[in-house]
């Protein structure tokens, strides 16, 4: 199997849900700064990389820290991935 490129994933989905580009995403402060962010946004964020990645993030993990940066989401991912099994 192919390791997935889980930053790419996470950043390239967050910037279509957001409705901004990459540039935005790595010079925001949180991605709570965004204008475009919300809870909702960030939920359908999360279930889509869940799908693309197949995988799924333990509800213990889904707090603000984890939610609230780009890196944090990507290091969540990246951890997901590790405890299932597929290499991150």
């Amino acid at each position: 199997m192919e390791t997935p490129d889980v930053r790419a994933v996470v950043t390239g989905i967050t910037a279509e849900v957001l409705g901004v580009d990459e540039a935005a995403l790595h010079s925001a402060n949180a991605l709570t700064d965004l204008p475009t962010f919300s809870s909702f946004r960030i939920v359908e964020i999360v279930e889509r990389v869940e799908e693309e990645l197949d995988t799924e993030v333990e509800a213990g993990e889904l707090t603000p820290d984890n939610l609230s940066r780009l890196d944090t989401l990507v290091a969540l991912f990246e951890r997901t991935l590790r405890t299932s099994g597929v290499p991150g």
